[in-house]
């Protein structure tokens, strides 16, 4: 069978895709894979998409994957493509697997929750030309009526193939024009690093965050998944042998500190064996270890964010983050034992909380300004995901009016322009560059007084004063290692360097 996976997003990591076409083709269909780059602000222009319709003319099936904020344009794809055509198409993702039902207004079928085994039972069944609307896993659009079947269980992870690489079956939109992808298109994408998840699920379920529902759509199977170190290794192995280039390995899944000390022994002695730098996202307070820390220091990690949202015990409990002040405390110190060796540690911080007063954000201010530098605040604004608990509040507190404007063409890297989330980017900027603003100063940022005769806005205007020369010197250092690159030809690490300092 011919299959045609699209994905929309920005880079080209595409996790969930490049695991499905690897499945795919381990059962012999033949499977292109076509990256379509773009914001989700943005919707396609007419002539790419003439493009991609006539790219796909001819195969069996076209499966797009869907993450909320790209409902508009993967819906403009689909109706293009369906008015030219009668292929069959599935959307698959976070949020088909929330909203089936919205989405089958669009597509004919869509995959429920993990896809590897639903879509390749579905077409294998396809190419016997077998009746196939029972799959588990997938709904399906008949006759103008749904055709819904149960969820199939969570597979075993290590029986799962590698992402598919292969990129002489990958293309790409570059330029408004589809072409064949490339090393050198990969590299401008993506860099140098290389991303997978050594472990699915998340045992946390914050009341923001789709896990909470997905954890309960499976009440029987455990919330959290591993893979074995040996897979793990393997892949990493097996990519490095294929694209020399990558130079660095980002574990961008939600619990990969979960993993047991002697599970994270075993996998550093091999992991150095590599000699790639590590990325880790995904850190909470409640599992990071000074051992597990240490080790993964010393095997090459440099990098990683941990998520703290607030420092506000009410909003915690709205979060459902189940952690302390203290164990923040007691995690940003062991951190801080390596910042020799770890670049900038990055903790997430959650903003636009409408339920939030300015005193409980005050709080949070106070108590980052408490916390040692260097690190970064990875600040991000409040938004209310579909099949989230904080969704369901949100509209009933009327707070969501239009889903497409209220939550789908909302970005949540771009928090509210608030004179106290200017104070978290302010913070951000002192701390990234290893200094603090004192308490005392903090203090008087934030007074009520101060702010009602506006005398906060004089400290306001001195510490930006103070923190513009270091701002000065990252951009002149920027400015000095991009020269020294472009003698050097390597255009790749200055759209790396371009990106950092931008994200800082």
């Amino acid at each position: 069978m011919k299959v045609i996976l699209i994905s929309p997003y920005a880079d080209l990591q595409a996790f969930g895709i490049r695991i499905i076409s690897a499945c795919l083709k381990r059962e012999g269909h033949e499977v292109q894979m076509l990256f379509l780059p773009q914001q989700f602000t943005v919707q396609y222009e007419d002539h790419l998409l003439n493009e991609v319709v006539e790219f796909s003319k001819g195969v069996d099936l076209i499966g797009i994957s869907v993450m909320t904020n790209f409902f508009r344009n993967v819906s403009q794809i689909t109706l293009k493509l369906k008015d030219a055509y009668n292929i069959p198409v599935l959307w698959g993702g976070i949020h088909p697997t929330i909203r089936p039902e919205e989405c089958l207004g669009y597509a004919d079928m869509v995959c429920i929750g993990e896809g590897e085994e639903a879509i390749v039972e579905l077409l294998n069944k396809m190419e016997k030309r077998q009746s196939y609307y029972d799959v588990c896993g997938i709904w399906f659009k008949n006759k103008g009526s749904i055709i819904t079947n149960p969820l199939r269980s969570l597979p075993s992870l290590d029986h799962i193939p590698f992402q598919d690489y292969d990129i002489s079956t990958h293309f790409i939109s570059n330029n408004g024009r589809i072409e064949k992808l490339d090393i050198k298109l990969l590299r401008e994408y993506n860099g140098e690093i290389y991303m997978t998840l050594p472990t699915r699920g998340c045992p946390f379920g914050c009341t923001y965050c789709c896990n909470n529902t997905l954890n309960a759509m499976y009440p029987h199977q455990k919330p959290l998944r591993k893979r074995s170190v040996y897979s793990i290794i393997e892949e990493l192995s097996e990519i490095k042998a294929i694209f020399p280039f990558i130079n660095c390995i980002k574990f961008d899944d939600d619990a990969f500190f979960t993993f047991s000390v002697e599970e994270i022994k075993e996998f550093c002695i091999q992991y150095k064996k590599l000699g790639l730098a590590l990325i880790i996202g995904g850190v909470t307070p409640t599992t990071l270890d000074r051992e597990k820390l240490s080790l993964l220091v010393d095997a090459g990690l440099n990098e990683f964010r941990m998520g703290i949202q607030t420092g506000n015990e009410r909003t915690k409990k709205l979060y459902n983050r189940r952690y302390s002040n203290e164990q923040v405390e007691r995690s940003v110190k062991i951190i801080n034992e390596f910042k020799d060796r770890i670049v900038l540690p990055q903790f997430d911080i959650l903003l636009d909380n409408p339920w939030e007063t300015d005193e409980e954000l005050i709080e949070t201010l106070m108590f980052l300004s408490k916390l040692p530098p260097p690190y970064r605040l990875q600040i991000f604004s409040l938004t209310f995901y579909p099949g989230t608990e904080l969704y369901k509040k949100a509209k009933m507190d009327g707070m969501i009016t239009d889903d497409m404007k209220d939550v789908y063409l909302k970005s949540i890297s771009y928090p509210n322009k608030t004179y106290l989330n200017r104070l978290f980017f302010l913070l951000s900027d002192y701390a990234s560059n290893g200094l603090r603003i004192p308490s005392q100063i903090m203090h008087m940022l934030t007074n009520r007084n101060m702010r009602l005769f506006r005398l906060n806005w004089v400290f306001y205007v001195v510490l930006i004063m103070l923190i513009s020369p270091f701002a000065l010197k990252r951009s002149i250092n920027l400015v000095q290692k991009g020269i020294k690159d472009v003698q050097n030809g390597d255009w790749f690490r200055i759209h790396r360097y371009i990106q950092k300092y931008f994200n800082a």
